[in-house]
């Protein structure tokens, strides 16, 4: 070999890996697919970049062609296990809210996963309030003052009509708009009534993070920017996502009737509704990732929320106060977030990671951009310079220990022990990018070729951007506490019932209204409670650990509606009349 060979492979080999140090620096750019095309697998063995085992893949089948582990499928495998048509809340849910957020492509599949016939295109269907105010605009007549509010709100009415009693006078067209969906809201109370929840997760020739999305959200295909679109949108899964948006469309419609009822003095159906709300929550937190998990969460506030409201605005008897207590006990807990991180969260690491190394890293993560054939011949030689550097089952490995500490701290048993904990790997997630950025550096990295550190590397960038935020601990914690609270709520209405006065602390409930009084799990403290004005306050200091004197999001809203300023309150607060 020359010299002149010797300056082109190592300038091959400085290119290439100072392109991948500045990976996480690069601003998001369209993907360049593959042009190199690999080597066709054996028909006997399939050839894969990966070994397949528990330390690399975590999981051992089922196998796509290729050779790798095909998370959607395996996913599909665990989450349906033991379900069928008849127990499983999915299939009435989607007769209540219709196919049409399930793309065309993959209807036959998501049919065939949930064992049931195909929908009609059209039908009795949930109608979102957007649509309806479009229908009430088309109806050729004279729009009224309140159809004029409601459309040029979107519906903005349900907000208040969640919180406080209303009446068909009062909101006329919230009223309609109940009325139209009638028979999906019965079909939904149905359904939460069911004990299992499996909504597939297609194509299975995709990846994970793709099945999570409505077809239209996001570029299918080989069309560029695809991958890098879907990592930037992980972290907003919980807002984005088909399952989000149709499960808060049916607590809004649940929520707004119970209103409607304890207006008309039907308590009783109130509660049902509210029920079926608690119950959707749980078997939306049935799902595989934290999104889902945190999803769970925010639906069962909502459904809290309204229970309180039931307290506030209707007249319980002894004997619904005593079945509300009943059933609230009934109640499985809402999900657990450690479970989650070993299921879903971390088949969407090691299903990115895989999808990457199917692909050519730098083609498919950190394209050169511009077109064209220097492009094309750049790429292919970034594929063909740095397939031996990067050894795949090493950035495996590094998102799987990093994957057992994160469930290692999420199951630790108080909120002060799990803070510690994941404190220490959101301040080693920020290390991850703090690596010299000077150009002599990246050339001696570039030709040292450590293979081992620079495989290492690449599964600390992806981890980077994959690894779960830190707030679903709080989302956990907040949803235990806001429960706690609530069912707290219903004793002390109880003790009133029985008494007419409420007690003077919390501790003259136990034993006879609650076994135990819970602690603050923010602080592991007492909660805070108080008689005032003829009712009393019960609240949590909340996430930030501070006693705010009961304010919470409300009250910061509130001010920040008429102007004024206001402290960052967060307490979780119940108050009873």
């Amino acid at each position: 070999m020359n010299w002149t060979d010797v300056l082109s492979a190592s300038f091959a080999v400085i290119l290439a890996s100072a392109s991948f140090l500045a990976a996480q620096e690069r601003p998001a750019e369209p993907i360049v697919q593959r042009t190199a095309k690999a080597a066709a697998p054996s028909p006997n063995k399939p050839e894969a970049a990966v070994t397949i085992s528990k330390q690399t893949t975590y999981i051992t089948e089922p196998l796509r062609k290729a050779g790798y582990v095909n998370y959607v499928a395996a996913l599909n495998r665990h989450l349906r296990a033991g379900v069928t048509p008849e127990n499983n809340a999915a299939v009435p849910f989607l007769k209540a809210m219709g196919p049409g957020e399930i793309g065309s492509k993959y209807r036959d599949e998501y049919y065939k996963l949930l064992g049931i016939q195909p929908l009609p295109e059209k039908g009795d269907y949930f109608v979102e309030p957007r649509k309806y105010a479009e229908a009430l605009k088309a109806a050729g007549r004279p729009v009224t003052a309140e159809e004029e509010k409601w459309q040029e709100s979107n519906g903005n009415q349900l907000i208040p009509a969640t919180k406080r009693a209303w009446s068909k006078q009062e909101f006329p067209i919230l009223a309609g708009w109940l009325a139209v969906n009638e028979k999906p809201l019965a079909l939904l109370v149905a359904a939460s009534k069911r004990p299992r929840r499996y909504d597939p997760l297609i194509p299975e020739d995709d990846c994970v993070m793709a099945a999570l999305l409505p077809e239209d959200s996001y570029i299918r295909g080989p069309a560029r920017g695809r991958l890098l679109w879907l990592i930037c949108a992980y972290d907003q899964l919980s807002d984005i996502s088909r399952l989000a948006w149709q499960y808060r469309q049916a607590a809004w419609a649940l929520k707004a009737r119970v209103m409607l009822r304890v207006d008309e003095g039907r308590v009783d159906e109130a509660w049902e509704d509210l029920l079926a709300c608690h119950r959707l929550a749980r078997l939306v937190g049935q799902g595989s990732t934290l999104f889902e998990a945190s999803i769970a969460v925010s639906l069962d506030g909502r459904a809290c929320a309204g229970d309180q409201g039931l307290l506030q605005h209707a007249r319980l008897t002894p004997a619904q106060i005593a079945r509300v207590r009943a059933d609230l006990d009934k109640l499985p807990p809402l999900p657990k977030m450690v479970d989650k991180i070993n299921v879903g969260e971390r088949s969407i690491f090691l299903d990115s990671a895989g999808l990457v190394a199917r692909r050519g890293y730098f083609s498919t993560l950190c394209p050169l951009g511009g077109g064209g054939e220097s492009e094309t011949m750049l790429d292919a030689l970034m594929d063909a310079v740095t397939s031996p550097i990067i050894d795949w089952d090493q950035v495996l490995r590094v998102g799987n220990s990093w994957y057992d500490r994160l469930a290692d701290a999420y199951g630790k048993p108080t909120r002060a022990e799990r803070q510690t904990a994941l404190d220490k790997i959101y301040r080693d997630r920020r290390k991850l990018t703090e690596s010299p950025k000077d150009w002599k550096y990246r050339i001696l990295v570039a030709l040292s070729d450590k293979r081992y550190d620079t495989s290492r590397r690449l599964g600390q960038v992806l981890l980077y951007v994959l690894l779960p935020k830190k707030r679903f601990a709080n989302d956990e914690d907040c949803g235990a506490m806001q429960f706690d609270l609530n069912r707290l709520a219903f004793a002390l209405a109880a003790y009133h019932a029985d008494r007419g006065t409420y007690p003077a602390r919390l501790a003259d409930l136990a034993p006879g209204y609650v076994a135990k009084v819970p602690k603050d799990i923010f602080n592991d403290s007492e909660l805070h409670y108080r008689q005032e004005a003829g009712g009393c306050l019960l609240y949590s200091v909340g996430i930030n650990g501070k006693d705010d004197g009961g304010k919470g999001y409300d009250d910061r809203e509130a001010s920040d509606l008429k102007g004024e300023s206001y402290e960052y309150w967060d307490d979780l607060a119940v108050r009873l009349r």
